[in-house]
């Protein structure tokens, strides 16, 4: 008797567990699901009362912000190829930078004893303490004397100001994790430090090598305080051009969430190709290693 109330209380236990999951992803997933359904909205649906649920696909917003078909020529239009293409080069470099800058750092700073070590550490860490704001106008005016305002090559280095001293720390815990005898080892068979480095290391964390991309990826992806004044026309990338989307009937929430859908793909393909590599990072290798 007193088995079979303790599997009836198991089973209502993993009910109730599996209901509150499933309520905690419709929380997390409901603003992402409605932000699609409203792309495909038209203007009247988008503001109907009550709500429709049910309605004909209106794929205008897309083609305003391609800029493809009747769109093209429109007051409305709100083309933003350019600036996904802005934001996709600008990520994508100013990541590979600062992971590359951040590995090295990391590295060093593991491995080896140095004077002034936790200063620089913590001057590296203070670099994601300060708010933008605080540098915005130091910034400004640097890049406009430089003549790297409102150009792809001041947003890679902005990328790369922004997450170079996360990927330097995260990549430092992740070679803490790796046995110095590793190295020495190597060392003593007559193997440079930097076969051990770029042969043996590297490839154990690989796993932190991912998991450190996909967050400054994030960050740089998102960056928005820095974009929104350092560019004007040339370089703007797809969170700025969204918060400045309008036509002549005013905002065009439309088309401001078609471009919120596409500026979610490029994540979604991103986190997807280094999947495998992600959860070993997440885990610190277990996984990758049992």
């Amino acid at each position: 008797m007193t088995a079979t109330r303790n599997q009836a209380y198991a089973h209502l236990s993993r009910w109730i567990l599996l209901v509150l999951l499933g309520l905690y992803t419709i929380y997390n997933l409901g603003p992402i699901l409605w932000l699609m359904i409203s792309s495909l909205k038209s203007r009247a649906d988008l503001f109907a009362m009550p709500p429709k649920l049910v309605f004909e696909p209106d794929f205008s917003g897309y083609q305003s912000v391609f800029g493809v078909g009747a769109a093209r020529d429109s007051a409305s239009s709100v083309g933003v190829f350019d600036s996904l293409m802005t934001s996709v080069f600008v990520s994508t470099v100013g990541t590979t930078v600062a992971v590359f800058l951040g590995t090295l750092a990391g590295y060093v700073c593991s491995r080896f004893e140095f004077r002034g070590k936790g200063d620089f550490m913590f001057f590296v860490l203070s670099t994601r303490m300060l708010p933008p704001v605080a540098v915005l106008v130091f910034y400004h005016m640097m890049f406009a004397r430089l003549g790297l305002a409102d150009t792809w090559l001041g947003l890679v280095l902005i990328a790369v100001f922004v997450n170079v001293g996360l990927a330097t720390w995260i990549m430092k815990g992740f070679f803490d994790g790796v046995p110095k005898e590793v190295e020495q080892i190597a060392i003593v068979n007559g193997y440079s430090r930097i076969y051990a480095f770029l042969r043996l290391v590297l490839p154990m964390v690989k796993g932190g090598i991912a998991a450190t991309a996909g967050f400054c990826f994030i960050f740089a992806w998102n960056e928005f305080a820095f974009a929104s004044i350092l560019t004007t026309t040339r370089a703007k990338t797809l969170p700025v051009k969204i918060s400045t989307a309008s036509g002549a009937t005013g905002i065009e929430w439309t088309q401001i969430c078609a471009a919120g859908v596409v500026l979610i793909i490029p994540v979604l393909v991103f986190f997807y190709l280094i999947r495998r590599h992600l959860l070993m990072g997440m885990t610190f290798g277990v996984l990758g290693r049992r």
